[in-house]
């Protein structure tokens, strides 16, 4: 019954005693829903990072040393391997990290090693298609993309990495709901405190106006990130809507995550949505105009290597035709001539064969393919005459896009057409011409199909002059062996006259004696 007294006396120190014993109580349980955050905190950012460093393996190791040795295969460029190389020195540095942070969540990593090991046998994969590469062993590098062991990998990495994802998405909404746990009672125990005293009330306002405009800036420096290193739309930031700016940045990486895989398959068509010419500049050195950038080489690349085999194939193809007929002049014009109309799909095509006589030098159709009879009326041309002619004297290919009227025309069952291009190559060897090939079409010609008649052209010329030799050898054996025959023919009739010779002398021998034994009776 004193107690009451007491109080009532010492009411104001009785309610600072309390305040203050409230206020040690919300320190303490500040401090202990501090630890819970700043631990559930550490938990999310440790799954973050190993899902991170898991997705990581793919989305820069794999896709590294997948088109760093796609891309060497093709170019043999040393600067589109490095990134694979760079790729393999990464390998176990980011196991160890993942090893090292699951260890300390005391998860079995027996599948992590598993899955380093079909990286390391994918590297020793890689190592060897490098080795075939330099080789220029393109059979076997073929054979090796055929494989196409970087999707055994992405297999295994599913198979593996997506169970330690998952397992870290657990973890982290187990952090989230003790972390908002902790925050809901601190907000709990400061409405409480708040009804004790303005004190209390005003620091857990302060509190949650700091914590708010934290996490604006967080919002805002996420968005600025994800503008930055991502994809820049170019609207205006508004990090009033935290929902909208993380629901971005994860459609952000799924999109570049499904670019990357239509780009590893061979999709070269695929776009990256929402980039536009109002915001191509904005996107320069972003994730999305990087990956662009690197669809567009892609795309080249393959064109370039299309081109290059078609060059080689139809150099290979042509060198053996060349080879079969260079010892009839008729046949192998004829098969030449078709060979190139129908490889390069042109209309009309003719070999004009250099023809040297002691009266001048001119160039005759040899042979001839799809022309209109009309134009081969006269099946010589004199040297400097026309354009056939003009070009056996300067020596150069000519290319025509605008042909003049009534040059030439390509009939066909729609009637007739003048061809929208026309190329008329020098075929020449140790820069001697030995012939001119004209070709006709309606589509125009490209570089690299003119660059490929100047080196049929070489085959060509190179055939023609050893006919040409063979022809004089042939003609110089017929006289060596007319020659032969006239020797012989001689040299038979001086046999008969000297045995003639030597019967008449015997003769007179013969005479003689008897002469000299009449003489001597």
């Amino acid at each position: 019954m004193k107690l009451i007294p007491f109080i009532k006396k010492r009411s104001i120190a009785t309610l600072v005693f309390i305040v203050s014993l409230l206020i040690i109580f919300n320190a303490l349980l500040i401090y202990h829903y501090k630890n819970i955050i700043v631990k559930n905190n550490a938990i999310i950012l440790k799954s973050d990072e190993i899902s991170e460093n898991v997705n990581g393996l793919v989305v820069e190791l794999l896709h590294n040393l997948e088109m760093g040795i796609r891309g060497y295969s093709v170019t043999k460029d040393v600067n589109l391997l490095s990134p694979a190389m760079e790729a393999t020195m990464k390998v176990d540095k980011r196991f160890d990290k993942i090893k090292v942070a699951l260890d300390s969540q005391q998860y079995d990593v027996t599948q992590l090693e598993s899955l380093r090991k079909t990286y390391h046998d994918y590297i020793d994969f890689v190592l060897e298609m490098k080795k075939s590469v330099d080789l220029d062993s393109m059979q076997r590098v073929k054979a090796m993309m055929k494989e196409d062991r970087g999707l055994q990998v992405f297999l295994k990495w599913i198979d593996v990495g997506m169970k330690i994802i998952n397992y870290e998405k657990v973890l982290k909404a187990e952090a989230n709901i003790e972390y908002q746990s902790a925050v809901n009672n601190n907000l709990y125990l400061q409405a409480f405190i708040l009804l004790i005293g303005l004190p209390t009330l005003g620091f857990v306002i302060y509190k949650m106006r700091n914590d708010e405009r934290q996490r604006q800036s967080l919002l805002m420096k996420l968005e600025e990130n994800n503008r930055r290193y991502i994809f820049d739309p170019g609207t205006a930031i508004e990090a009033s809507n935290a929902e909208e700016i993380i629901g971005n940045s994860i459609i952000n990486l799924q999109q570049a995550s499904e670019f990357i895989e239509n780009i590893a398959e061979g999709k070269y068509t695929t776009e990256w949505a929402g980039l536009n010419d109002a915001n191509e500049s904005r996107n320069k050195t972003s994730l999305a105009g990087r990956l662009t950038n690197m669809r567009e080489q892609l795309k080249q690349l393959k064109r370039e290597e299309e081109r290059r085999l078609w060059t080689n194939e139809g150099l290979t193809r042509f060198s053996e035709i060349v080879r079969n007929h260079q010892n009839n002049l008729t046949e192998l014009s004829n098969e030449v001539i078709r060979f190139l109309t129908r490889y390069f799909g042109a209309q009309q095509g003719g070999l004009f064969v250099l023809r040297e006589e002691d009266t001048g030098s001119y160039l005759e159709l040899a042979a001839c393919y799809a022309y209109d009879r009309k134009k081969f009326i006269e099946r010589r041309v004199d040297i400097g005459i026309g354009l056939i002619g003009q070009a056996y004297l300067e020596g150069e290919t000519t290319l025509l896009t605008k042909l003049p009227q009534g040059y030439t025309y390509i009939t066909s069952g729609m009637g007739e057409a003048t061809p929208g291009c026309l190329v008329i190559v020098p075929m020449k060897y140790n820069d001697k011409i030995e012939a001119i090939i004209e070709l006709a079409s309606l589509e125009k010609f490209e570089d690299y199909q003119i660059i490929f008649l100047e080196k049929a052209g070489e085959f060509v010329a190179s055939a023609l002059q050893s006919v040409r030799t063979t022809e004089r050898m042939q003609q110089l054996l017929t006289i060596s062996q007319r020659q032969t025959e006239e020797m012989r023919a001689t040299e038979e009739e001086l046999r008969q006259n000297l045995e003639e010779l030597q019967a008449t002398q015997e003769a007179m021998f013969r005479k003689q004696e008897e002469l000299d034994r009449m003489l001597q009776d």
